[in-house]
């Protein structure tokens, strides 16, 4: 069997140690496009411009690849699903249709509120005069993002009054005649409360749930999110919690995609906040067709089902097999991403820091009931090497949180990296 795994993060080094990990499929190649020199141990590397679909196709075709698996949301936006199926090669995730859900905040916002799926309340302009009018009258804090924020390189951003929300209204109606950002801006309500990501693998009329995760993710100086780590599953999440959340946001959303003209197969995953001002009655604040790094890197681990015959089954819209759900294992898993902001030049030097880690593993895990694992990753443009980072996810699983987290963070402590940083306090609200 062949795979063709696109992608260069940690997510897509967590789903190729995984694929195989199979027990049933023991002749797995991987090819992964473009990969890093971590992946190369694992998998062939092909040097090659992700944004070129057709050139990725290409190497599907030469390769004769039996799978292939997307790590980046942007080529779904680009129509490489469509492009896969219309040349009979079998590919995991949405058709470019299907994938407005996430690539459209406008078109999210409408789904949600049409379809009766619970979510902030919202509005949206395309006219800035009337938008900067809704600012006089609107409630704060107010969360504040373009229709499309692939196409910018600022993410949402929460303003806590109307001087800072006029700033970031005016910085996005100007930018998008220099970088094509789409002229609609979205204005929401901050809600408060628990925030947690339920990742589903869909087939277009079925999704299945992974294992929830509480994931720490932030917004940071450089206008971008950072993925700081995760763990999963969450105890803030009830059996009938996670009923409700079913009945009211992920079947709703399945139905309404399939009702619209725009089935949806692949991972889909549900951010949700536990509104603490309505009940904590959950509410979606955004949809992702990938992903997250630390979500793979703490649900894999905890995945007890064959990852290939997955994606597999949802490739071919058919997860009718999995009847009674998932399987998981016992116990929890916990990940902090350590992350330096060096260029492409440092990162082979620092790639000698994970060899050094990697022979650690074995007297680390020996200290506790665990199992230690760095998952890495190198994230941004490879043409603007100044905006490349990498991302050490020192993540491990053991009988239960508190262990998972010491041994995470003691597998953090021994990345001896130039320039590092990571969250400090990940899991602690799990074990309140």
């Amino acid at each position: 069997m062949k795979l063709l795994i696109i992608g260069s993060g940690s997510k897509e080094h967590a789903m190729i140690w995984k694929l195989l990990a199979s027990e049933k499929f023991s002749d797995i190649e991987i090819v992964a496009a473009p990969g890093n020199q971590a992946l190369a141990k694992l998998a062939e590397c092909v040097d090659v411009d992700t944004n070129d679909i057709d050139r990725l196709l290409e190497i599907a075709i030469a390769r004769n690849i039996n799978l292939t698996i997307i790590g980046d949301s942007r080529l779904f936006t680009m129509g490489i699903v469509d492009l896969f199926r219309a040349n009979n090669k079998l590919i995991m995730g949405p058709t470019q249709a299907a994938a407005e859900i996430e690539s459209s905040n406008a078109f999210a916002r409408d789904f949600i509120y049409r379809n009766e799926i619970p979510g902030p309340r919202f509005v949206c302009f395309d006219n800035q005069a009337v938008a900067e009018a809704f600012l006089e009258r609107a409630s704060y804090p107010l969360r504040i993002c373009a229709d499309k924020e692939f196409e910018t390189t600022k993410p949402a951003r929460v303003a806590c009054d109307i001087v800072e929300a006029n700033k970031v209204i005016k910085s996005m109606f100007k930018n998008r005649f220099l970088s094509r950002t789409s002229s609609k801006v979205i204005f929401e309500e901050v809600l408060e409360g628990p925030k947690l990501s339920i990742n589903t693998v869909c087939d277009g009329t079925r999704a299945l749930s992974l294992l929830p995760v509480q994931a720490y993710r932030e917004e940071n100086e450089l206008d971008s999110y950072q993925d700081m780590g995760a763990y999963a599953p969450t105890p803030v999440l009830t059996p009938d919690l996670m009923m409700q959340i079913r009945n009211e946001i992920i079947d709703p959303t399945l139905a309404a995609m399939a009702k619209e003209g725009r089935t949806y197969s692949g991972l889909l995953a549900f951010d949700i906040v536990l509104d603490s001002r309505d009940k904590n009655k959950p509410k979606l604040l955004q949809y992702r067709t990938c992903f997250a790094d630390s979500d793979a890197q703490v649900i894999l681990p905890l995945l007890d089902e064959d990852l290939f015959e997955l994606f597999m089954a949802s490739a071919n819209l058919d997860l009718s097999f999995y009847k009674e759900g998932l399987h998981k294992f016992l116990g929890s898993a916990l990940s902090v991403n350590v992350v330096t902001a060096d260029s492409v030049a440092g990162y082979r030097q620092n790639l000698g820091a994970l060899d050094s880690i990697n022979k650690q593993l074995g007297e680390i895990s020996e200290s506790f009931s665990g199992l230690p694992l760095v998952f890495y990753g190198l994230t941004g443009s490879k043409e603007a090497h100044d905006k490349e980072s990498e991302i050490f996810g020192a993540t491990a699983v053991a009988d239960n949180l508190l262990d998972a987290q010491i041994l995470a963070y003691k597998l953090a402590g021994k990345i001896t990296l130039p320039s590092k940083y990571f969250e400090p306090n990940i899991g602690d609200a799990g074990m309140v």
